[in-house]
């Protein structure tokens, strides 16, 4: 039987700052029965003695500071530690929304046959607090996957895992850089229940210590597309190694045809006046760029984006309907 109903697991290396309005959050929020499990990868920083002070006051219940091979080793690491029901991940450098994730667990803890549960995420750039953009293709990717059990990626930020899942869902895997892009693209090929949250869970602060923003510069950016790409083929048993599906899937080369036609396309829509995708959406956090003085330290920048999506995250939640989607599947044997 589990000791919590909720372990958070946090995994961190060398941001502090960061760490810091991330634990000052999620500690005021800690139930008594969850517990904060976090999993330091050898900082050097001041974040072990940072953790070791919170441990000795009881505000975070496990932690560990060693060298790690990276963030899915950490939250592997946390995975084997945590006692709770559920796992919630967290991550060192983005905000959460609470009150949805405390809903979501009472969800969960009511409807056993979930196994992971998923949301919404925006975005907020560091450089940028006036706007943040909603990850439209991710919910529109669960959708797919609920609609026609279609294998599809999606953000880790909002996740809510079972613990006991985890003997159907395995752990990360240590050897990719695209961590929960693996992980979704493998449980949504498996035999996985999942759920989504229309609520707003969590929020992304894009930083120039992002590890995504770091993995995607320069000559990374091809490297992240081709890990992707072998996920999916990988994952994907609809795409197979025929000539049509190598044309379709594998070549580039309908994307190579497309590119050129696209600014046609958008002109012609524009003068007909017919609705386009334009990409995520974006909405306005209500931030007063005046308020930002030039050179403010970085402490401040961080602190101030950290209240912004606090904002933008409750703001959303108070305005919009929060509701479950799911299936409800029999356990069925892999062939």
């Amino acid at each position: 039987m589990a000791t919590y109903t909720l372990s958070y697991i946090l995994t961190t290396y060398n941001k502090l700052p960061y760490l810091k309005q991330v634990l000052e959050r999620l500690i005021a929020a800690r139930q008594e029965d969850e517990e904060i499990v976090v999993a330091d990868g050898g900082s050097k920083d001041g974040t072990a003695e940072y953790l070791q002070s919170l441990y000795a006051a009881g505000q975070i219940q496990q932690f560990i500071s060693e060298r790690d091979k990276g963030e899915a080793h950490g939250f592997n690491k946390c995975m084997l530690m945590a006692q709770g029901e559920i796992i919630k991940l967290i991550t060192d450098d983005d905000a959460f929304y609470y009150p949805a994730i405390q809903e979501s667990k009472k969800f969960m803890l009511a409807h056993p046959e979930i196994d992971v549960l998923s949301g919404n995420t925006g975005l907020i750039q560091l450089e940028n607090l006036t706007q943040a953009t909603i990850y439209e293709d991710v919910a529109n990717n669960f959708r797919r996957w609920l609609d026609s059990k279609e294998v599809v990626w999606m953000i880790g930020l909002p996740f809510l895992i079972r613990r006991k899942s985890l003997a159907i869902t395995g752990l990360f895997h240590t050897g990719v850089v695209q961590v929960d892009t693996e992980f979704t693209y493998r449980i949504t090929s498996l035999n996985v229940n999942l759920a989504w949250s229309t609520a707003m869970l969590s929020v992304r602060i894009e930083n120039p210590q992002s590890n995504f923003r770091v993995m995607n510069q320069r000559e990374g950016r091809s490297a992240s597309d081709l890990e992707a790409d072998r996920m999916r083929f990988y994952y994907d048993k609809s795409i197979g190694d025929s000539f049509q599906d190598f044309v379709r899937y594998k070549s580039g080369w309908i994307e190579m045809l497309k590119a050129p036609i696209r600014p046609i396309k958008r002109r012609i829509f524009e003068v007909l006046k017919w609705d386009q995708y334009k990409g995520n959406q974006t909405m306005p956090t209500g931030y007063d760029i005046s308020n930002t003085i030039s050179g403010e330290s970085t402490d401040k920048m961080i602190n101030q984006a950290f209240k912004v999506a606090d904002e933008f995250m409750e703001n959303y939640n108070k305005t919009h309907i929060v509701e479950y989607l799911y299936r409800k599947d029999e356990v069925k044997k892999v062939l």
